[in-house]
């Protein structure tokens, strides 16, 4: 329960953090921001608003916990209202939303009584359509009431530096309402194993030394380019003299499709979804990280791939290049599937210290450029 002698402070900025999922096995991003709040809380006064999951009582930085998480989508609604209701008494007025659509629909309708500061968070787009699909109905009714709502937040909030002109028109945010913001990565979770450890959990995979495994972590959806991994598969393992593996992490509606596949395909893994808290043992005994992306925005799984310093194959979909760098070499055109098959066999035939010289300097850009304590500045400076 939020009450003022919890919030009193200094001249400390007040910010409700709203996340919309969190609990210890989620596989969704969002398992990133406990890390984050932890640094963005040694600069600010912070509230965490939670509107799914099961989160903890307590979050290092954080002075309160709030959870919202109701059994029906009309309970999340009331204890939504509460909750703003209960922030405005102690002070609260500003709200940092990612993609929480619910809270920020509740926070316009209530806007006459409570007044709050909304800086709102999207990257990226979802409007590329399978070929042989049309829009749904539901779909349109989506980006209607996303065109509405963007035009009533504070700040429309937006990263990396591509994605800012692209989703002011996108979503026809004025440009004096853009703000940027990076995504970050906590490099003492996601961290290069060690030889031994490296060893074990290939062995424990069934992956021998000798093999080259590529990692796929996303959605499995045509707009991450699952559609392509099948015909990347057979290129790189008739291009190389080791066997090849494809191991594929996550879930969406291709996973049947890839299921299918990996009945065909004895060097295709399709593991499903995996909680995030168990990914970076997979990114340490991986030899390469592939996204074949078609859309993206700010891609957390590049952030993953580099701290973890897993040399990346990426396209030029949304941000990812901004990512990686400008002068990264394994960056292809976006469905450019020679392109992406050379590159990962380019790739796998460097010398092992030069691949590996590689992953360290994706490694160090990521530490250097999207640490947590970085981003929270940038918050910060943001309010």
């Amino acid at each position: 329960m939020i009450t003022r002698d919890t919030v009193r402070s200094g001249a400390r900025p007040k910010i409700v953090y709203a996340i919309p999922h969190l609990s210890a096995d989620a596989t969704e991003h969002f398992a990133h921001l406990p890390a984050f709040l932890e640094a963005l809380g040694e600069r600010t006064d912070l509230v965490a608003l939670v509107e799914r999951g099961t989160p903890p009582g307590e979050l290092p930085g954080v002075r309160t916990v709030v959870s919202v998480v109701g059994r029906t989508r009309g309970a999340r609604l009331l204890n939504c209202v509460r909750a703003i209701r209960a922030c405005h008494r102690s002070g609260y007025r500003t709200y940092f939303l990612r993609y929480s659509r619910m809270l920020l629909l509740v926070l316009v309708l209530t806007y006459p009584l409570f007044r709050p500061r909304i800086f709102l968070w999207r990257s990226g787009t979802a409007d590329l359509i399978e070929p042989g699909h049309r829009k749904t109905v539901r779909q349109r009714l989506d980006n209607a009431l996303n065109y509405v709502l963007a035009r009533c937040v504070h700040a429309f909030v937006t990263g990396p530096e591509t994605m800012v002109p692209r989703m002011r028109r996108r979503w026809r945010v004025p440009p004096g309402r853009m703000r940027l913001l990076y995504n970050d990565i906590d490099s003492d979770r996601f961290v290069p194993l060690d030889p031994v450890r490296r060893s074990e959990i290939r062995r424990l995979n069934g992956w021998d030394e000798g093999d080259f495994v590529i990692l796929f972590v996303h959605r499995l959806s045509f707009r991450r380019g699952t559609r392509l991994l099948a015909r990347l598969l057979e290129s790189v393992d008739a291009a190389l003299p080791c066997r090849v593996r494809l191991v594929v992490v996550g879930d969406g509606p291709d996973r049947h499709h890839l299921d299918r596949l990996a009945a065909e395909y004895q060097n295709l893994h399709v593991l499903g979804g995996v909680p995030n808290a168990d990914l970076p043992v997979l990114y340490g005994a991986a030899d390469c990280f592939l996204m074949p992306s078609y859309e993206e925005g700010f891609p957390r799984v590049l952030l993953e791939a580099m701290s973890s310093a897993l040399p990346i194959v990426t396209t030029r979909a949304g941000g990812s290049v901004d990512v990686v760098g400008r002068d990264y070499p394994f960056v292809c055109d976006i469905g450019d599937l020679s392109g992406l098959s050379r590159s990962v066999v380019e790739l796998a035939s460097l010398p092992q210290a030069e691949r590996a010289a590689v992953g360290d300097r994706l490694r160090d850009r990521a530490r250097d450029r999207f640490s947590p304590q970085r981003v929270a500045r940038m918050l910060e400076d943001l309010l």
